[in-house]
Order: structure tokens, then C-alpha cells, then sequence
């Protein structure tokens, strides 16, 4: 029914008008009041001026309104049209950072799922376990060693040494090599 065009016959300010409108009743009795208001305080602002000047008056102040929305209109869109540029890169930005805390999620999953199971991260090889000798554990291997038949390079250094026989000299072992005992 709003293609459907109705004759109105209106009073503003005193004076009788014929119009046709495809609007609703109430939204013409609503523009009615509000035009009629707006003459009726010109009129009595300015006792001089006549009903046609108030109405053009009235009708230079609703187009300087309609003009000033326009442009608050236009401001509104650039600024629509900046915050969705501005949306779209924190759009990404939040892609972005999602991805990354996926990814984080899913290394906490696996380090989780690793300390659980006692194993360490696949990429690490294992080091050789090592154990402890007691200090007689290690002179009981040190003597055993010393005791062995002596290789072709000890043998030399031997005869090297049997030669000045001055002084007799025991050896107590590679381990004691800076001791030595002066037998009488």
C-alpha cells in the first residue's frame, strides 16, 4: 500500500493546504505538527513577518538541517569505511595470533604428553650412564694396569735407566712417577 497515493487536507499555522502523499496518516500528522510548531514561533518571534515568509523560513531551516545530516552522513561513511579497513588488518593480526597459539597448543600437547611418558624429545640422544668408582676401586685398576707386561716403549725407557746404577731407585708406580725412594 505505500505505491497507493492519499489526498490530505492539512492546517499549518492557519492556513488550509491540499496535498497527496503515498506516506502513512501518522507520519503526515506528525511533519504537520512539527512544521505547524516551527511557523507558529517564527510568528511570534517576528509579529512582521507574514505566514508565507515563516513558511519559507521554515523551509530554508529544515534544508539547512537535511544539508548539515548529508554531510554528517558522509563523515559517518568515511569513517565506516576506515574502521573496516582498520577491522580487516586486526582481522589478520587475530588470524595471525591464533594460528600461533595453535601451534603453541599443539608443542604443549607434545611436551606434556613427553613428560608424561618419561621420554625425552625424540631429537636428543641419550648420554652414557656413568658409574661412580670408589677411590680403592680406582688404585685396585691403577696397580692392576702397572702390574701388566710392559710394552716395547717401557721396555727402552728401562734399559735407558738400568744403565747409571749409582743409585738404586724403586719405582712405586706411574701414578707415584715424582716419588722415589734411595734404598741404602
Amino acid at each position: 500500500m505505500k505505491n497507493e497515493k492519499t489526498r490530505y487536507s492539512l492546517s499549518i499555522a492557519d492556513m488550509q493546504i491540499n496535498v497527496i502523499s503515498d506516506a502513512a496518516p501518522e507520519e503526515i500528522d506528525r511533519l504537520v505538527g512539527i512544521l505547524d510548531r516551527k511557523m507558529r514561533e517564527i510568528n511570534l518571534k517576528s509579529r512582521s513577518c507574514s505566514k508565507n515568509e515563516a513558511a519559507l523560513l521554515c523551509a530554508l531551516e529544515f534544508c539547512a538541517g537535511n544539508l548539515s545530516m548529508q554531510d554528517r552522513l558522509s563523515e559517518l561513511e568515511a569513517r565506516e569505511e576506515k574502521y573496516a579497513v582498520i577491522l580487516e588488518g586486526f582481522k589478520g593480526k587475530t588470524a595471525k595470533l591464533e594460528e600461533e597459539a595453535e601451534e603453541l597448543r599443539r608443542e604443549n600437547a607434545l611436551l606434556r604428553s613427553l613428560i608424561a611418558s618419561g621420554n625425552t624429545a625424540p631429537e636428543e640422544e641419550a648420554l652414557p650412564e656413568i658409574n661412580p668408582v670408589s677411590p680403592t676401586e680406582f688404585l685396585a685398576a691403577v696397580a692392576d694396569a702397572q702390574n701388566e707386561a710392559p710394552t716395547e716403549a717401557e721396555k727402552v725407557e728401562e734399559k735407558v735407566e738400568e744403565k747409571p746404577k749409582a743409585k738404586v731407585r724403586s719405582r712405586v708406580g706411574s701414578m707415584f712417577d715424582l716419588l722415589s725412594f734411595n734404598e741404602p
